[in-house]
């Protein structure tokens, strides 16, 4: 195996730029949970993708924020800044014609990394009607920081990506495998199933009440024909708890629905998943709770 090469590729730029959406598409499975609200995504994920004659393991990271007040959010951007630790190649992502303050602010984090191969991938290129108006966008762009490589790219189409994937293995170390051939993701199986159910919670709550939630799972049993899962669903108030569960139980038995379909494919089983939504004052600002918490 002297030619097999193998490394870690980290996916950085601000919130809701589509990391989690090109992190699925490279790994081809849902890995990351995904919405269209920005800090959907909390931690580091790593998606494995395995060939015949390379691994490449790639890091998803949370939405770089400027100055979070928050002590949840200042853990974001700590997974952020060691995600970029022994890395191999960075990805920065950045969307296409939408290049603001939170763009530079990655930016500023990245020049301090040393002897790492740096790509920008341009993402939603499928939104632009005007190529000219984009490249010299991303001329602009270059002139603020040196890559590697640019690739214009569709995280959610596909276009550009199989490009992408092809120069990150061009670029990787020659290096033995750091996980088994028939690895996906470093996280188990109760990280996954708190993560779909949070992703729901995002989906179907209002604007403010999913960034005061967390989900723990207090019960994860096999079995031969099915999967029980107990989930803890956490908020700060009463009145955040009267949300999620909603008038005579609708809303937090829809939201179960939806995660108990998405849980029951990936794991290729059937699931009995039961919730309970209880409360934790200012858990956002606690170290300890946070902890407990899995963060």
């Amino acid at each position: 195996m002297s030619e097999f090469k193998a490394g870690h590729v980290c996916i950085i730029g601000k919130p809701n730029v589509g990391k989690s959406t090109l992190l699925n598409r490279l790994v081809n499975q849902k890995i990351s949970i995904v919405t269209r609200k920005p800090q959907t995504t909390r931690w580091r994920i790593n998606g494995i993708k395995n060939s015949n004659s390379s691994q490449i393991i790639f890091i998803d990271t949370p939405g770089f924020q400027i100055n979070p007040k928050i002590t949840l959010n200042r853990h974001m951007n700590k997974e952020v800044s060691n995600s970029l630790l022994f890395v191999d190649i960075v990805i920065f992502v950045i969307e296409a014609l939408n290049w603001n303050e939170l763009d530079y602010n990655v930016v500023k984090l990245l020049k301090n990394i040393d002897k790492t191969k740096l790509f920008l991938a341009v993402n939603k290129i499928d939104k632009i009607p005007d190529k000219k108006e984009l490249l010299s966008k991303i001329d602009l762009i270059s002139k603020k920081i040196k890559f590697h490589e640019i690739i214009p790219i569709s995280a959610i189409k596909g276009a550009g990506v199989d490009r992408l994937e092809e120069l990150v293995i061009k670029n990787l170390p020659i290096s033995e495998p750091f996980y088994p051939l028939d690895d996906i993701t470093d996280r188990d199986e109760r990280f996954f199933a708190a993560e779909f159910i949070r992703e729901k919670l995002i989906t179907r709550l209002s604007d403010e009440v999913p960034y005061r939630l967390s989900v723990t799972i207090d019960k994860f049993k096999v079995t031969k024909d099915l999967i029980h899962i107990d989930a803890c669903i956490w908020v700060e108030k009463d009145g955040q708890k009267s949300i999620v569960i909603g008038k005579n139980g609708k809303v937090l038995k829809e939201i179960g629905r939806l995660a108990r379909i998405d849980l029951e494919i990936l794991f290729k089983k059937k699931v009995n998943l039961k919730t309970w939504v209880k409360i934790k004052n200012n858990w956002l600002n606690s170290k300890t709770i946070l902890k407990e918490f899995g963060y």
